[in-house]
């Protein structure tokens, strides 16, 4: 984030309140780095940069829901910096610690964003340009404690110090705790002061038998003096001698800590610049979070769109925020959101309406989005608000008088008028206030005329507020132009703040001095003294705001309807798809209700054929095959199965067509509408014109009464279901395990192939439940791989 480069004037940023918007955002930094980041930000220079700024700003925003990017730092980090960079400043311990924490925020950071899923490639590229800073972090870590003090342990040197240090201290300690025995009744206090550095006794003043010492001072009182006896004056001496060497070997250990620093000031700045954008990214979140902001997108040509814009210094939700940044907490009532559009042949927007009514907030919200878009900064707006990209931007606001210069409030706003004029061009946006006021009404009308029509020639956009009718006429006229009015209620005589396209509105001055609570006989008078041409005009201004009141009413009860048909449709719609899956869990429980009951009877039909088979080799053996063989086999005839007619077809049921007679199998259903699958072909027909039937068996039914044991003798040691469907596949498989069982096979193979593997998994896990596998493993090498699967069949 660069800053504000040519693309608008300090005049124009101040008219915007964009200093004031910075400090807004400057004010959520968790750093005074991120803070001055924040408060430097301006256009960006290019689409890449600007491109690049939103990339960013998303990636954080991902980032930020695990948790905080940076912690909050009270004391500044910039003198740290600033500090290691110059020679002739000593930095303390408790600099270097707060330098140490930055860094391992910086570290952590990284951390977080190489882990990050989905990836954030340019914080992961910003963060791998950052040298390895842990050697100085850990040794400032080793060295200095928690305050900033250089640790007991620090050094082998410090360790013996302190602990020539802790002897003396000690020795002294004992000798004049002997002294104190002898001595009771001379002692001010039990304790053993500290003074100067010494360690003493508190003694009585004028205390006769204090014996040999030093006297140092009396108290504050004068009541007791500090007295230092003759036996630990040594001991005191040497006890300081190794506090000063002790202090010395601290201060050399801080000063090659501080040199080591200093050393990577490069690599340092680096952590920080990379912390800094992480904490500027974070306090845009954090906006955006605050007031439901966005970066703006960046439009084509032309196309400036606002979409339920507000501006930051009038959103209520801010209110504690601008008190806190700004001094003063400003609006905190509720806003109308502004809705505003440039775009399909109109470059230029002449706003009229009433005093008060929202004009220049218009202006500002539009201009200060306009800027947010530029600098990739969000901006409290809905999606959908877009802005080109500019090259040029001015503003004229208020009143440019300036005494100092000498100059008028008209001739200021002239030479602002002229700024505009320069910069006009097919990539900039003109935001005029109150054009046309400050002078005779006909020749500010005439200079704002000529002034919209150089606009419209030079291929400039432009928002303008005015007064004056026929400016607001002009451009009604003007292609390329058009008109909008900021909304009166005519019943409550006060602004709607609502922006309407179309028609000019009237100033509404003598309203609003009604509303402010001016002497009724004067506003009685100004409106006697108004011309009959300017009370027509307000009369048809005000029949045509009724209409347009009528028509806003009528549009919002149809957009209500269309909201309640939509709906009703939507709940239709839910309900439709609640059914549908209803019905097809439905069908798909009964099929599997049915599989399982076909695997039941099947595995037990599977064992009486077993069954029987061995009583029938038994009985050839013993040579009994003869009517009581028969016997075995003699059973009821099968009972015959009725079809429900007109059951409604399910996928994967046998259907006929009604009137053409061709046979299929139901492959999806959708909305009445049926799917088959006939000798390999799709065809779609209605789901009454068909009707289910029993599926054709591949060979002719036994004779009724009979039971028949398949013949084994066709059964090989290999089937091949490459090219079937699932269903088919699996279908095919049982009648060939109920063979090769039959058949007295001890392995066989099933080839399914690779493919998708939907068919393979589907043989595998049929083969895991089915009675006549005891075991199934994939093929060797020189079985096929995993391309079949061999199968032992149960003896």
């Amino acid at each position: 984030m660069n800053e504000a480069g040519p693309l608008a004037s300090p005049a124009t940023l101040e008219a915007l309140e964009f200093p004031s918007y910075l400090r807004l955002l400057a004010s959520l930094a968790a750093t005074d780095l991120g803070a001055a980041r924040l408060s430097a930000a301006g256009p960006a220079r290019d689409d890449s940069t600007l491109h690049r700024r939103h990339r960013l700003f998303h990636e954080a925003s991902r980032l930020l829901i695990d948790g905080r990017l940076v912690p909050s730092f009270e004391e500044p980090l910039g003198a740290v910096v600033a500090a290691l960079g110059a020679r002739d400043t000593e930095l303390v311990g408790v600099e270097l610690k707060r330098l140490a924490a930055a860094l391992g925020s910086v570290r952590k950071a990284a951390r977080a964003i190489e882990k990050a899923d989905p990836e954030c490639p340019e914080l992961e590229r910003a963060a791998a340009e950052l040298g390895d800073l842990g050697p100085l972090v850990r040794r400032i870590g080793r060295t200095l404690d928690r305050r900033g003090r250089v640790r007991d342990d620090a050094s082998d040197r410090l360790v013996k110090l302190g602990g020539s240090v802790r002897r003396s201290r000690e020795e002294i300690y004992g000798r004049l705790r002997e002294y104190a025995e002898g001595h009771k009744d001379d002692l001010a206090e039990e304790t053993l002061p500290m003074h100067d550095g010494r360690v003493v006794l508190l003694l009585k003043a004028g205390s006769k038998s204090r014996g040999r010492g030093l006297v140092h001072r009396g108290s504050g009182t004068g009541r007791s003096v500090y007295f230092e006896p003759l036996a630990v004056v040594d001991s005191n001496n040497q006890m300081r001698e190794a506090q000063a060497r002790e202090e010395e070997e601290r201060r050399r250990l801080l000063r090659e800590l501080v040199e080591e620093a200093r050393a990577a000031i490069e690599e340092i700045s680096r952590h920080l610049d990379f912390l800094a954008l992480l904490d500027a990214l974070q306090a845009l979140h954090d906006f955006a979070e605050l007031c439901d902001a966005r970066p703006i997108e960046i439009s084509e040509r032309h196309v400036l769109k606002g979409v339920g814009a507000r501006h930051p210094l009038l959103e209520p939700r801010l209110a504690d925020l601008r008190e806190r940044a700004l001094g003063s907490a400003g609006h905190v009532g509720e806003v109308v959101p502004l809705d505003l559009e440039l775009a399909a042949g109109t470059q230029a927007l002449v706003i009229t309406g009433p005093n008060a009514g929202g004009k220049t907030v218009a202006l500002k919200t539009v201009g200060l989005m306009a800027l947010a878009a530029q600098a990739g900064l969000p901006f409290p707006a809905a999606r959908g608000s877009c802005a080109p990209r500019l090259a040029g931007l001015v503003a004229t606001v208020g009143d440019e008088q300036d005494l100092l210069q000498d100059r008028s409030t008209f001739s200021g706003r002239l030479l602002r008028l002229r700024e505009a004029w320069d910069a006009a061009g097919p990539d900039s946006l003109v935001l005029l206030d109150e054009l046309g006021s400050g002078t005779d009404p006909e020749e500010g009308a005439a200079l704002s005329i000529a002034l919209l029509e150089g606009l419209l020639a030079r291929g400039s956009m432009a928002l303008i507020t005015t007064h004056l009718t026929p400016l607001a006429g002009a451009a009604l006229e003007r292609d390329g132009a058009a008109c909008a009015a900021m909304q009166f209620d005519a019943s409550s005589h006060r602004p709607t703040f609502e922006l309407q396209p179309g028609s000019p509105a009237g100033s509404e001055a003598l309203a609003l001095g009604r509303r402010l609570g001016l002497p009724g006989e004067w506003l009685d008078r100004a409106d006697e003294l108004l011309g009959g041409g300017q009370r027509d005009l307000r009369r048809l201004l005000a029949e045509v705001e009724s209409v347009r009141d009528q028509l806003r009413r009528r549009k919002r009860e149809a957009d209500a309807r269309a909201d309640e048909l939509e709906q009703a449709l939507a709940e239709a719609d839910r309900e439709r798809e609640k059914l549908e899956r209803e019905r097809v869990e439905s069908a798909a429980r009964t099929r599997a209700e049915l599989d399982a009951f076909k695997r039941e009877i099947a595995g037990k039909l599977r064992g009486e054929v077993e069954r029987m088979r061995e009583q029938l080799e038994a009985g050839r053996k013993r040579g009994l095959a003869g009517k009581a063989v028969e016997r075995l086999f003699e059973a009821a005839p099968a009972p015959e199965v009725e079809e429900p007619e007109g059951a409604p077809p399910a996928i994967g049921d046998q259907v006929e067509h009604r009137r053409l007679g061709w046979k299929g199998r139901v492959e999806r259903l959708e909305r009445g509408r049926v799917e088959v699958s006939v000798h390999g072909k799709r065809m779609r027909c209605a789901m009454e014109d068909l009707r289910v039937v029993a599926a054709e068996s591949p060979a002719e039914p036994p004779p009724p009464g009979r039971a028949t044991v398949p013949d084994a003798a066709a059964v090989t040691e290999e089937l091949n279901l490459i090219g079937h469907r699932v269903e088919e596949a699996l279908e095919l498989l049982d009648a060939y395990l109920d063979r090769a069982l039959l058949s007295a096979e001890g392995d066989v193979r099933i080839v399914h192939g690779h493919g998708t593997g939907r068919l393979r998994k589907a043989v595998r896990e049929h083969l895991r439940h089915h009675p006549a596998a005891a075991t199934a493993r994939p093929g060797r090498a020189d079985e096929g791989g995993d391309g079949a699967t061999v199968v032992s069949l149960r003896g």
